[in-house]
């Protein structure tokens, strides 16, 4: 089932959210059985160090994630290793515009499990998912301008960068570049078909 626009959110999460399998990692729907670890992974400020704002309030970490697991046009994974179930970190996918049928990525991996392409092959999933299954005609992908390993693992995924944002946001108390990149429908298509 494709997405193309809102229908029954819980409807939609029932039919396509489901477990992303790849060669070394699973991505796993969030349910509330993994709040404890998004909670301390979304309050780590170490982890989101490129980010303007981390939130460290829990209990407000909760009820975020509680209500997006019924929402339709976002999907949170525990980023699991294949191997032994570890869980690893978390990637998203969220709709930026349902008229042009845009969705943005995002990823995040504990410091341990870092360097061995566990983020690329989870920036490969979600794309497959976006344009798979979700109807997709591009997927974003944005990242502080120091955040080299980010904007490596886009490009690595197929995204074109597509240009900087200048000053975007405050990060450590001043302002900050933001690259952007993106990955429209026939490119995908067209990567998938050569490899």
């Amino acid at each position: 089932m494709k997405v193309g626009r809102k229908m029954g959110s819980e409807y939609i999460k029932k039919q396509i959210h489901h477990i992303l399998k790849g060669k070394a990692i699973e991505l796993v729907p969030v349910t509330k059985e993994h709040m404890e670890f998004i909670c301390d992974e979304e309050s780590n400020s170490e982890l989101w160090c490129y980010e303007e704002y981390v939130e460290t309030n829990k209990e407000r970490i909760r009820e975020r994630f509680t209500k997006r697991i019924e929402e339709s046009d976002v999907f949170d994974f525990i980023i699991k290793r294949s191997s032994d179930s570890a869980q690893m970190g978390a990637a998203y996918i969220w709709q930026c515009s349902s008229t042009r049928k845009s969705w943005e990525i995002g990823y995040v991996l504990l410091p341990e499990f870092q360097g061995n392409g566990y983020c690329l092959e989870s920036a490969n999933l979600l794309i497959s998912f976006a344009f798979n299954e979700l109807n997709a005609h591009k997927v974003i992908g944005m990242c502080h301008c120091d955040n080299l390993k980010s904007a490596s693992v886009m490009q690595k995924a197929g995204m074109s960068k597509q240009g900087v944002f200048r000053e975007e946001y405050k990060c450590g108390g001043k302002w900050v570049d933001q690259f952007y990149f993106s990955i429209l429908e026939r490119e995908y298509h067209k990567i998938y078909k050569e490899s």
